[in-house]
C-alpha cells in the first residue's frame, strides 16, 4: 500500500525537440555549394543555396542573390539527379492545376511515418500535377524527402517535396497491422 510507483521517482523534463532535418539538409547544400534545381509553378530555377531560412531561401541564380519564398516552391533536387527526376516525374492529366484541392488521403504524419517505417512506396501528387513515386527517407512538418530511384551507379536520386504543395498521397501497399500491446 505504501509503495511508490517506479515512474513517480523519475523526473520528466521537456521532450527534446527533433532535429530539423530539412534545415540541416539545406545547410549542407549551402556549405557544399551543390548545384540544385528549384521547381515553382512558374518554372525551374537552377541555383545554389546561399542561405536557408524559415520562410524563404536565399539562392544564387545566374551569379545573383535571389530570395525565393518557400510557398512558391513545389519541390527541389540536386542537379546531379536531374536525369532521374526527368525520367521519374509523371504529370496527372486529371489534375485541375488552376484550382488544386486536396484529394485522396490527407497528408497525415501517421501515414508518412507508417510508410517510412514499413518501406511502403507512396505516390505524391503536387498542385501543379507533378507526381512522384518512391520511398520516404525523412519528413518534417514542411518537407518530405522522397527517394525516387538510382542515380547511375553512385547513389540514390531524391526530391524534396514541399508539403504545402502536396494535394494527394497514395500508399501503394496496405500497411501491416501493428501488433497490439498487452498490459
Amino acid at each position: 500500500a505504501g509503495e511508490k510507483s517506479p515512474a513517480k521517482g523519475k523526473k520528466h523534463g521537456k521532450p527534446r525537440p527533433m532535429p530539423d532535418v530539412a534545415r540541416m539538409y539545406m545547410d549542407d547544400q549551402a556549405e557544399a555549394k551543390t548545384p540544385m534545381v528549384f521547381v515553382t509553378r512558374d518554372g525551374d530555377l537552377h541555383a545554389t543555396v546561399m542561405e536557408s531560412g524559415k520562410y524563404r531561401h536565399l539562392l544564387c541564380v545566374d551569379g545573383e542573390p535571389t530570395e525565393v519564398e518557400k510557398l512558391a516552391l513545389e519541390y527541389h533536387y540536386k542537379q546531379v539527379d536531374a536525369d532521374t527526376v526527368a525520367e521519374k516525374v509523371v504529370h496527372d492529366p486529371s489534375m485541375d492545376t488552376e484550382n488544386p484541392r486536396r484529394q485522396g488521403r490527407w497528408l497525415s504524419n501517421r501515414d508518412l511515418w507508417v510508410s517510412r517505417q514499413q518501406w511502403i512506396p507512396v505516390r505524391l501528387t503536387l498542385r501543379a500535377a507533378a507526381q512522384f513515386t518512391g520511398l520516404i527517407e525523412w519528413f518534417t512538418p514542411y518537407a518530405i524527402k522522397l527517394n525516387i530511384g538510382l542515380r547511375g551507379k553512385d547513389g540514390t536520386a531524391s526530391v524534396i517535396l514541399h508539403r504545402h504543395a502536396v494535394v494527394r498521397l497514395d500508399m501503394l501497399a496496405e500497411p501491416k497491422e501493428e501488433p497490439r500491446s498487452t498490459p
